[in-house]
């Protein structure tokens, strides 16, 4: 028997709720709660794997929400869902615990990825395929370049699942517990570090810096085909807007790029939401986030007594 994940929908707006209902009922059990009070009660009675969670909501917002998760200890993954596409409401429900943000108006591709990548339930390896693998396509990013990590992570992961690391020391632990498909460097001389560390997936690299990533992205995508199939490459377009973000990940928006590509934004805007799955908005808030993700954590460690409360200490 198969087990469907659980995901509770947590809105205000009954539509929302039916919308999520219809969309997500083939692949998921689907419980909704109206506010945030009901969904504590449903969170308390029974094991969800995801909460879809509004941030406005009459009575206990959803910040409220993640508050009392942590309060209660309630352990599941949290993906906000917001319509005001505010970096600093997205930076609190990060540091409350989210586990990913989402603006609204979404694309539903990119719900059911997120919603598959959050439930992914480990495959044994014996009964993994030595060609094709049923599990999503995973690729490590490993560099010490916040912004390069950033921009990368965000864009692969409308393909398929990724680790972002700093460090080769890092990278080593999650190589340690898990077989990627592909593994994405900033140097050569990371590369070969990890070759001599007995890493035998493939590698590719790609430089801070570089205008354009179509190469490298081609070649990542190369990597995730030979285990799966129907990865969707990445146009030039897209490619260069990827690149530019990394450049830029602290100043950059949808109009600067689509200026630095030499495409107006609305022509960027949809070519961006029909090959990611988000829009490009979207995915510059994300960039920021996964950016400033790291010193956010240090600075949660450095006031512990306030503050740590909010983060999940394993």
């Amino acid at each position: 028997m198969t087990i469907r994940p659980v995901v509770l929908a947590v809105d205000d707006d009954a539509r929302v709720l039916d919308a999520y209902q219809a969309i997500l009922e083939s692949r998921c059990e689907v419980l909704t709660a109206p506010d945030g009070r009901t969904a504590l009660e449903i969170l308390q009675a029974r094991t969800i794997d995801v909460v879809l969670l509004d941030l406005l909501m009459p009575g206990l917002s959803g910040l409220a929400v993640l508050k009392a998760l942590k309060r209660l200890q309630i352990e599941t993954n949290v993906v906000v869902v917001s319509g005001m596409n505010d970096t600093a409401s997205a930076f609190e429900a990060l540091r409350l615990g989210a586990t990913d943000y989402l603006s609204k108006p979404f694309d539903v591709g990119h719900l059911h990825h997120v919603i598959a990548r959050l439930t992914e339930r480990a495959v044994p390896e014996d009964h993994a395929s030595a060609t094709r693998s049923s599990a999503l396509p995973h690729a490590v990013v490993v560099t010490d370049d916040a912004a390069l990590r950033a921009a990368l992570a965000v864009a692969l992961r409308t393909r398929g699942r990724v680790d972002a690391v700093a460090d080769m020391s890092a990278a080593l632990g999650v190589l340690a517990r898990t077989r990627p498909d592909v593994v994405v460097a900033s140097d050569q001389a990371l590369v070969d570090e990890l070759r001599a560390a007995g890493c035998a997936v493939p590698m590719v690299v790609v430089e801070a810096g570089r205008r354009d990533f179509a190469a490298p992205l081609r070649a990542v995508v190369d990597a995730l085909a030979a285990r799966h199939s129907d990865v969707r490459p990445f146009t030039g377009p897209v490619a260069r807007a990827v690149a530019h973000a990394a450049a830029h990940a602290g100043r950059i928006s949808a109009e600067t790029i689509a200026i630095s590509i030499g495409m107006s934004p609305g022509s960027l805007a949809r070519m961006f939401a029909d090959e990611m799955e988000m829009t490009i908005t979207e995915y510059v808030t994300h960039v920021r986030l996964e950016a400033t993700r790291p010193r956010l954590a240090k600075m949660l460690r450095r006031h512990a007594f306030s503050v740590a409360a909010s983060y999940r200490v394993r």
